[in-house]
């Protein structure tokens, strides 16, 4: 009966102990997965949110970027016809000028020389002609110039200009160049329209001319719209995404190249819109399906990487378990033989330690796109071939600087600075060497002045916004430049001299109402002293 007794009593502490250790594995496991889907669940949903910010600032980015690189096209182009007109209207003293016959011939002939000289220094590609036109009723209906490209050939070649006369004001495939920029009284980018006499499909900037109130006529350039939708054409934006020009509202088309027969249903895309300076919009479409995509994606790495986790502590946790549990038993082995008057027993030692429960499932991956983000703002904001601030960057400056002006804090002043026969470089010894001169020209620039921003705003054109000392010191620093660059021969090989055309102009209160007043007035300063440099080489 004792013995019956006994061996119940012991088979009760077993199976207390495989009890306890069932209790302490079910806890643990629960627990585990408990924490599992907490975690797992939170993840996913901040990873979610987290895509979904990093996707619009990548489409943000990349429509910002590729906007900026049209808008200097179309900004280059604005550019040059503003020179011609500038150049023309210089012709003109008084009314009786803009009707003589005479004069008007001498412009004429003038201006085909001069303009020959603005376009080649128009870094734009995809302009096809430019012309300027007289107004008939102040002289003849062809009288002007008209220099056009034709399909296959990559040179101007002039045309006898179209006669105005023969045609209504509402045809504008043949005189629309003439009659919408007359009727809207101010410059103007026309709609996309083919073009009867150089048969290219078009986008036109028109300037019409007034000699005070009197009209005189137009000046104006042709853009290839074909290489326009060719350049959005070939924006990518994830696997499915794509982008398209519109106008008004509209989607443009041209050909297979724009629209790409893609269903731009608005529930299927994340859409934003960057307006260009010509009135279009630049429109960046990223497909829902992609973004979920992404999702997926790092979810199930989520999962997987849970999944690991909690087998892992599992099998941890089951190992830790039989640690604590096999002393037990051991324990109650050395009671039952001290129950039966066994004394000669070994008591059992442990040393237990906790688990510390640790989650990185996602720490790398959130890691990398930190730093695929900083990568973006920085290539952004700085120029690939020299590392000088770029055009993005310093329109941000130019914001910043009409908030001064605006709060009557702003003292500054600006310097435009051009690499003179870049194109004959390129040209000629190819753009390796063009680059080389580019690089040059930057490094000499930004050496000179170091405590000011300087910027790249276009292929051959910087920018520096000088304050404080350099402010004060500008013309010593601007001698210092030319003394510099007299001195600065690029290619070891070639010995290519570095050419810098130099425009400069300071803040002044009375004058300027904006960031842009002061460059446009350094910019003409700029130009002037690229001709003088021109005129004295020839």
């Amino acid at each position: 009966m004792n013995k019956d007794k006994i061996s119940d009593k012991k088979n009760r502490v077993l199976r207390g102990s495989y009890s306890m250790q069932f209790r302490f594995l079910t806890t643990i496991i629960l627990s585990m997965l408990a924490v599992a889907i907490i975690i797992g669940g939170l993840s996913i949903y901040e990873v979610d949110k987290y895509v979904q910010e990093q996707t619009e600032d990548f489409v943000n980015i990349t429509g910002s970027n590729e906007g900026a690189k049209i808008n200097d096209s179309l900004s280059n182009m604005e550019k040059s016809v503003k020179i011609m007109e500038s150049y023309l209207l210089d012709f003109f003293k008084s009314e009786e000028d803009v009707e003589d016959r005479a004069l008007q011939e001498q412009v004429i002939e003038s201006a085909d020389k001069m303009f020959i000289d603005v376009v080649k220094h128009t870094s734009t590609k995809g302009a096809i002609a430019y012309y300027f036109r007289l107004d008939p009723a102040i002289s003849d209906s062809t009288a002007g110039l008209f220099y056009s490209k034709t399909i296959g050939t990559d040179e101007f070649t002039s045309f006898a200009p179209t006669d105005i006369a023969i045609y209504e004001r509402d045809d504008t495939e043949h005189v629309g160049w003439f009659w919408e920029p007359y009727d809207a009284g101010e410059p103007i980018w026309m709609k996309p329209y083919y073009n009867q006499n150089n048969e290219f499909l078009m986008i036109s900037y028109v300037i019409p001319m007034y000699y005070g109130d009197k009209f005189i006529g137009v000046v104006g350039m042709d853009f290839d719209y074909t290489v326009l939708a060719e350049r959005v054409h070939e924006i990518k934006v994830y696997e499915r995404g794509f982008a398209h020009l519109e106008m008004n509202g509209e989607v443009i088309h041209s050909g297979d190249q724009d629209g790409d027969g893609k269903d731009e249903d608005e529930g299927k895309y994340l859409r934003v819109s960057k307006e260009l300076v010509n009135g279009m919009n630049l429109v960046l479409s990223a497909s829902y399906e992609d973004i979920r995509q992404i999702r997926y994606e790092i979810a199930l790495k989520i999962i997987f990487s849970v999944i690991v986790l909690t087998t892992l502590f599992t099998i941890i946790a089951v190992v830790i378990v039989k640690r604590i549990v096999g002393p037990l038993k051991k324990l109650t082995d050395a009671s039952v033989k001290l129950s039966n008057g066994d004394y000669n027993v070994e008591i059992p030692h442990s040393n237990t330690q906790e688990i510390e429960l640790l989650s990185t499932a996602f720490e790398n991956m959130t890691t990398r796109l930190r730093e695929r983000e900083e990568h973006l703002h920085l290539s952004a904001n700085r120029d690939s071939l020299t590392g000088l601030r770029n055009t993005t960057s310093y329109k941000a400056w130019a914001a910043k600087f009409n908030e001064k002006i605006e709060a009557e804090q702003a003292d500054f002043g600006i310097i435009v600075l051009d690499i003179n026969d870049l194109k004959k470089t390129n040209d000629e010894n190819g753009h390796e060497v063009g680059n080389e001169l580019i690089v040059a020209a930057a490094k000499l620039i930004s050496g000179i002045f170091k405590r000011s921003p300087v910027f790249r705003i276009g292929g051959d054109e910087f920018l520096v916004v000088i304050q404080d000392d350099d402010l004060k010191n500008r013309e010593k620093l601007l001698d210092q430049l030319n003394s510099e660059c007299a001195e600065t021969f690029v290619n070891s090989e070639l010995k290519i001299p570095l050419a810098i055309a130099v425009g400069c102009a300071m803040f002044d209160p009375e004058k300027d109402a904006q960031f842009a007043d002061v460059f446009n007035r350094a910019d003409n300063a700029m130009y002037e002293n690229k001709r003088m440099i021109k005129a004295n080489i020839d």
